[in-house]
């Protein structure tokens, strides 16, 4: 059952050991690593976040305090983000070209990091063997679950974590694909970091591994009247945007940046596979 191997390939955030109790279909269970630590699933979402965004320690460096205050607003806002029509005219353009650049087989389990309300969600488990959704927002987890079908529901694992610390198996994934996340992410070790963990999750080229990216753009004709760095409102949620050679250099550093587009003007789209090990190509 694809569900029990999606859950299968669940870590635990801070010892990236295996987690056991939870066959990826009960709404609720308790996943539990060997070394003792435990972690709730509720409502079907898995609650694997590293203890400084559970609350379990006193971390309150500036990136933890960003991404706390982000994971509010998000929950805060998943009804007023769902009812914006720009963000839905933009979708409709830019998941015919993701998909053309990220090339989902029905074989391919994929990981969809910050999968956000799931508005690209739908389309990407119709196109593959099985799926699992990340994001840190569980009000947004929650309403992303009511976008897919029962039959859809069946191939699909949600899972309320970081992605600087994705607690998810290496080399799992056919697919891999994070789409206008990581200009939220604060630090740019926090970045690395998780650009880092998607590419531990994707399979190697020789299996088949495959990426696709998108993150905000810099340059003209939005570098006229806006700025590069700093704060949404509402909720002061984080942000930076990249020139394509910024973005580049940065997603490269992981992966094999096969091409880039700026047809989505405000994002940037790449697309790739895994570096070979140690930097080589395979």
């Amino acid at each position: 059952m694809i569900l029990s191997e999606l859950a299968g390939l669940l870590r635990c955030p801070e010892t990236g050991e295996a987690l056991t109790g939870w066959d990826g279909s009960a709404p609720d269970a308790t996943l539990t690593s060997a070394s003792g630590r435990s972690y709730s699933v509720s409502g079907g979402i898995a609650n694997l976040l590293p203890d400084s965004l559970r609350g379990t320690d006193a971390d309150d460096s500036a990136e933890t305090t960003e991404k706390r205050t982000e994971m509010a607003a998000r929950d805060a806002q998943t009804t007023s983000y769902d009812g914006m029509l720009g963000l839905k005219l933009f979708t409709s353009v830019e998941l015919p070209l993701t998909l053309s650049y990220l090339r989902p087989e029905p074989t391919d389990l994929m990981l969809e990091g910050g999968c956000g309300t799931g508005r690209m969600t739908p389309a990407f488990v119709d196109r593959v063997r099985g799926l699992v959704c990340v994001d840190f927002s569980r009000a947004s987890l929650e309403v992303a679950q009511t976008k897919l079908t029962p039959e859809q529901r069946a191939k699909v694992i949600f899972i309320q974590a970081d992605l600087s610390r994705l607690p998810l198996a290496s080399e799992s994934f056919e697919r891999v694909g994070s789409f206008g996340v990581y200009e939220h992410i604060p630090t740019p070790e926090a970045r690395a970091g998780a650009l880092g963990h998607l590419a531990r999750a994707c399979k190697p080229r020789t299996a088949g591994g495959r990426f696709a990216i998108s993150a905000y753009r810099w340059g003209p004709p939005l570098s006229w009247s806006s700025q590069k760095e700093g704060h949404h409102e509402p909720g002061h949620i984080y942000f930076i945007r990249k020139t394509q050679a910024e973005l580049k250099a940065e997603v490269g550093a992981h992966f094999e940046v096969g091409g880039a587009t700026e047809k989505l003007i405000y994002y940037h789209l790449l697309w790739g596979r895994k570096k070979g090990r140690e930097g080589s190509r395979e």
